[in-house]
């Protein structure tokens, strides 16, 4: 057992109440000792029994509290992926092309990490996260085929942005693997890295508490490549040199993880340990028994009912709770914020939140019959959204039109609706026919679906927030 406090702020009571007993006992009483005993023999020194009161009334305030071991925490660990989309990634030195086979590499990856979480963050000249935490595999499967580089706003390569925003995502005390997949790192780029890594070296990060580890899969080959006509115009160069492998397994190495290189199998990563984190229900109050002596001192003050009142109105938590079975709002969006988006989608009282939940999981059946309950903008943008998903993308239009009746300054469902006035195929077309392979080049890239279409928007508007991006929407 370990004795803790549950509000150790109280303690700094201590510092007015040791100032008072300084002025208690610093104060001269009238007569001397000796006199005192021979005027009034029968009386007895004073005891400053309000001055006592108060110590066990602060420290019970203070939250005195046993700790009955530690518990795991719930959370399993968390996978961030950082996956490049520069235009290097179109380099043939891997065929088809770097960024087709990671896709398929990834893919493979999220078949054999179910009811794992997993996030997905996309950079080149900067990151955007296009998936948050989310144990929704399908979700992420239906972005993977169409992610190249030309959704990305602007080019460049930036992976120290995306690995501070990874770092962002990590709950306090979480252990999480950052996955950095990319074709090539610099000398600049790795000690920028190093200097803002929570820790620096790797026993600290494979011994210290929540520390994250950096795993780097480098999707490239050894030798230098010469670039398509097309690549080496858009890239300024003809080729592109080998990468330096040797710094960037040094790098993985000392922030905990390892390189792996691009292969036809998913890598065999190394475990990450489970944290363990002090569980409340293995904690017992003992601040209310710090409270049973002050029943006899307010039998000796002057005013003992005063004494009484106050004691009843301490603000202390009972030394033994049950459980509440039904999670209030508060628990329920913690378990959002957690990625607990079941449990969330049970208790959350409010549409929107409840649609986003079930939206979260995948399940978009349950999310468009959440936000059909209300009649706002929102909800209207977010029922168009769950109708992407499902394919429904005529209704989805009409979704979007109903948000702009209500709001016509909603830009994102104006995007959106632009976006599927020009995706959605014609009336004669069958939605359900298999496309005719027979006429189509095996190398040009297909029609990106829908969800991938309005992220590539998405990440065009935040850049344009951001001030990243000057060209006109019709040059995209």
């Amino acid at each position: 057992m370990e004795l803790v406090l549950l509000r150790p702020w109280w303690l700094l009571a201590l510092i007015p109440w040791l100032w008072l007993g300084w002025r208690l006992r610093r104060h001269s009483p009238q007569l001397s000792p000796l006199m005192r005993r021979y005027l009034l023999p029968d009386s007895k020194p004073a005891v400053p029994w309000r001055w006592w009161a108060m110590l066990p009334a602060i420290l019970a305030l203070g939250g005195p509290a046993l700790e009955r071991g530690r518990a795991a925490q719930a959370a399993p660990p968390l996978d961030i992926w950082l996956l490049s989309l520069s235009r290097s990634m179109e380099a043939q030195d891997l065929a088809p092309d770097r960024a087709t086979r990671v896709r398929l590499l990834l893919q493979d990856m999220l078949a054999q990490r179910q009811g794992q979480r997993i996030a997905l963050i996309l950079f080149a000249a900067d990151a955007y996260l296009a998936m948050p935490a989310t144990r929704d595999h399908e979700a992420i499967a239906r972005l993977l085929p169409d992610l190249r580089p030309s959704i990305m706003p602007l080019q460049g390569a930036n992976p120290e942005r995306a690995l501070a925003l990874g770092l962002a995502q990590i709950p306090p005390g979480q252990s999480a693997r950052l996955l950095l997949v990319t074709d090539a790192l610099t000398q600049a780029q790795a000690r920028r890295i190093t200097d803002h890594w929570p820790c620096q070296s790797r026993w600290q990060c494979l011994r210290q508490a929540g520390a994250p580890r950096l795993d780097i899969l480098l999707a490239a080959t050894a030798q230098p490549v010469t670039l398509s006509p097309e690549l080496a115009q858009a890239l300024g160069k003809g080729s592109l040199p080998a990468p330096d492998s040797t710094l960037m397994a040094d790098l993985a190495s000392r922030l905990g993880g390892q390189l792996y290189p691009l292969g036809s199998r998913p890598p065999q990563f190394a475990p990450l340990p489970t944290s363990l984190a002090p569980d409340p229900a293995h904690r017992q109050d003992l601040g209310p028994w710090l409270l049973l002596p002050l029943l006899l001192l307010v039998l000796l003050a002057r005013r003992g009912a005063l004494w009484l009142a106050l004691l009843l109105c301490l603000p202390l938590q009972p030394p033994v709770q049950a459980a509440d079975p039904q999670p209030d709002q508060a628990e329920a969006q913690a378990a959002y914020q957690a990625g607990d988006y079941r449990t969330a989608a049970m208790a959350l009282r409010d549409p929107i939140w409840r649609g986003n939940a079930w939206y979260r999981l995948g399940d978009f059946e349950q999310a468009l019959a959440a936000y059909s309950a209300q009649q706002s903008p929102t909800a209207h943008y977010n029922r168009g959204n769950a109708l992407v998903q499902l394919g429904r993308l005529e209704e989805a239009k009409l979704a979007y039109q109903a948000c702009l009746s209500l709001d016509s300054d909603h830009h994102d469902a104006r995007y959106n609706l632009a976006l599927l006035e020009r995706s959605v195929p014609p009336p004669q077309a069958s939605p359900n026919r298999a496309p005719d392979e027979s006429k189509s080049q095996p190398d040009a890239p297909a029609e990106p679906a829908p969800p991938v279409i309005l992220l590539k928007e998405r990440l065009r508007k935040e850049a344009l927030r951001r001030g990243l991006q000057t060209l006109p929407v019709s040059q995209w």
